[in-house]
């Protein structure tokens, strides 16, 4: 018998190729051919011992057994740790902890924390443990309202929204919603916040804003509106600042962004400046303002100004050999003309009674705008403000001139509550005396308001240079 020296498979001898495999089997010798035959008979005819067998299947067996075992422990492994992942994403994802961790934030004033679980769609609002300082305070001076946000949080876990949803018209300010992905399975729970914008209008150009000690800007014409934001809701102190010709105004705001439906504050600053038309039966008279010559006459002032309402506007001329000032006017209420009278001065030039009248109430209008522009120089850190009051180069004049820098904060406001003259002095000639005064004046920090009394003796002396009295001491 023959068989193929490649494949083993039995051929024939007259075949050249092998049927199974192809082998070329012409050069093949015959010697060749029987020693693959004998070498496959003596395989054929060798035989199998049954311990063989057994010895093979048992090895196979455990070789499965073990593997199965591992195949099986790495499954149960798998499954546990995938339940184990869904629980803890499940609760590391429960909204309803957001809401809680917001209330222990606002309670223990963990800023940091705070800002990691707001977020606010506008990318140009940073929230960040500095600047969510407004929110704090607001709920802690509102509680009520903070317990209504609260109420709102919690009903959002019920159901939260995804962030892409919350309307910005929405008239809630904090929204509990779904914001991307949590170990890229679960959803993320934050607390979304409305941003906050505030529009500021005022009547005169150059007036500049600042919160927080931090200029904002100004507006740019007469009668403007201009947008600022976003900002974090809250409660924001608002200072608008203005240098003028005539006057220098500071004055202090404060804005709750809280209560606005669309999250827009509108505020007023300055609504009382104005310019005005002053005419008189004397056009040459010199005009004053809050006592500053502004070295205009009465016959160049027809489109006088801008000057607020609290602003006291008079006028000198000479009648009669002598120096007099007319009466003083404010704009206050909205007038835009003023007619300046000399009536009351050449009146009291003939009656004693009621030049001494005269006086005093001079001397309460020189307590009134002192006390004022002292508040005003503090409040702008500027001694100028306060200087026309005073006798130049007398002791309260150089006292006030080292205290006011000292006396200023910034971001502080100090305003007059009330200031009564309680009993006058006054020589025969009423060019000069004393005054005792009730004093009381108002302190605002970004911390507190606080209300301060004083009782002073001033000295005064009349100075002929600007028609009016001033003071030269205070004790």
């Amino acid at each position: 018998m023959r068989f193929c020296t490649k494949c083993g498979n039995e051929v024939k001898e007259e075949q050249t190729f092998c049927t199974s495999c192809g082998n070329d089997l012409k050069n093949e010798s015959t010697s060749e051919v029987k020693e693959v035959e004998e070498t496959n008979l003596i395989e054929i005819d060798e035989p199998i011992k049954e311990d063989d067998i057994k010895e093979k299947y048992t090895t196979n067996n455990i070789k499965l057994t073990q593997k199965s075992k591992i195949a099986i422990a790495l499954a149960l492994i798998l499954i546990v740790a995938i339940v184990v992942i869904i629980q803890v994403g499940n609760s590391l994802s429960d909204p309803r902890k957001i809401t809680k961790r917001f209330q222990q934030d606002i309670v223990t004033n963990n800023t940091s924390d705070l800002a990691k679980i707001l977020y606010c769609n506008d990318a140009r609002l940073e929230i960040n443990s500095s600047n969510i300082t407004p929110l704090l305070n607001y709920f802690k001076k509102d509680p009520s309202h903070y317990n209504e946000v609260i109420e709102n949080l919690n009903n959002d876990a019920l159901s939260p929204k995804d962030v892409s949803n919350v309307s910005i018209t929405s008239s809630n300010t904090l929204t509990l919603t779904k914001v991307g992905k949590k170990f890229l399975i679960f959803p993320n729970y934050k607390i979304s916040i409305k941003p906050s914008f505030i529009d500021i209008s005022t009547t005169v150009k150059d007036v500049s804003f600042s919160i927080n000690n931090v200029v904002i800007g100004k507006s740019d014409t007469d009668k403007s509106t201009k947008e600022f934001g976003p900002y974090i809701p809250g409660t924001y102190s608002i200072i608008a600042n203005y240098k003028g010709t005539y006057v220098n105004l500071s004055k202090s705001y404060l804005v709750n962004t809280m209560d606005t439906s669309d999250g827009i504050a509108k505020l007023n600053v300055f609504e009382d400046m104005n310019r005005l038309s002053i005419t008189s039966d004397y056009p040459d008279a010199e005009i004053f303002v809050n006592g500053k010559d502004t070295k205009v006459k009465v016959n160049e002032a027809t489109n006088f100004g801008p000057i607020d309402g609290d602003s006291k506007i008079y006028a000198t001329t000479v009648i009669n050999g002598k120096k007099l000032k007319s009466e003083e006017y404010s704009e206050a209420g909205g007038a835009t003309t003023i007619d300046i009278s000399f009536e009351e001065a050449i009146n009291n030039q003939n009656n004693t009674q009621d030049k001494l009248d005269g006086v005093k109430s001079q001397l309460n209008n020189l307590l009134s705008n002192y006390a004022t522009a002292l508040t005003e120089a503090i409040n702008m850190d500027n001694f100028s403000l306060v200087e026309n009051y005073l006798t130049n180069g007398s002791e309260l004049y150089q006292q006030l001139q080292k205290s006011v820098p000292n006396s200023y904060v910034n971001g502080n406001v100090e305003s007059v509550d009330f200031v009564n003259i309680t009993s006058f002095n006054i020589s025969e000639d009423t060019l000069s005396g004393s005054i005792t005064t009730s004093e009381k004046y108002n302190f605002v920090t970004m911390e507190s308001v606080t209300d301060k009394a004083f009782s002073h003796t001033y000295n005064f002396q009349y100075n002929n240079d600007v028609a009016s009295y001033q003071f030269t001491n205070r004790k």
